[in-house]
């Protein structure tokens, strides 16, 4: 598996630029009707984990068999944090009535939102672009990316049929600089 490091997408407040190509968010199939029920997306932003797109209204990841997101690959058993991870390790649960995301953290060594510690059994609202940890806070895992989040009508059409648009990471005298990911693209690589 290669990691990319997205890369930054300027888009000018006057004028016209280049942009160079940076990671993405909801993966480009060709399947319409399967992009169509994605509702977000968890987008690996380490090595050892695959980026998931988010269909169902429950999800569970751990190392126990049971769970939705089964954390058992040979590259993520090499990690210095494999035992840290619990047999049911968070719960993702989607109210679709209401468009509300929640984590739930199910582990004995802790679930990161943003650098902050859910607590066992505790649920936190997922939030566009919430960084999630697991074992540590330094442990960054995956960035939730929520899809209707992403249709920032603002940006040409050009440019949002290739880019998913993250968060600001930059501000200046003429322009923004957003965090963006390339549709199409699974993983992140170096």
């Amino acid at each position: 598996m290669s990691e990319e490091i997205p890369m930054s997408l300027s888009v000018p407040t006057q004028g016209t630029q280049g942009f160079d190509s940076i990671e993405d968010g909801l993966a480009d199939d060709g399947n319409c009707n399967r992009q169509s029920n994605i509702w977000g997306r968890l987008l690996s932003i380490n090595k050892f984990f695959q980026s998931i797109d988010l269909i169902d209204n429950e999800y569970t990841l751990g190392r126990g068999k049971t769970c939705t997101i089964v954390l058992d690959s040979n590259e993520l058993q090499t990690s210095k944090y494999f035992l840290a991870y619990s047999s049911k390790h968070f719960q993702i649960i989607r109210d679709a009535t209401k468009n509300d995301v929640y984590i739930i953290d199910l582990s004995s060594n802790g679930t990161y939102i943003n650098g902050e510690k859910i607590g066992k059994n505790n649920r936190h609202a997922l939030q566009n672009n919430a960084e999630i940890a697991l074992a540590s806070k330094t442990h960054r895992t995956y960035i939730y990316l929520d899809a209707k989040a992403h249709e920032d009508l603002s940006f040409p059409a050009i440019v949002r049929d290739k880019y998913i648009i993250s968060k600001e990471i930059g501000r200046g005298a003429y322009g923004e600089v957003k965090l963006c990911f390339t549709r199409g693209k699974t993983t992140m690589s170096n």
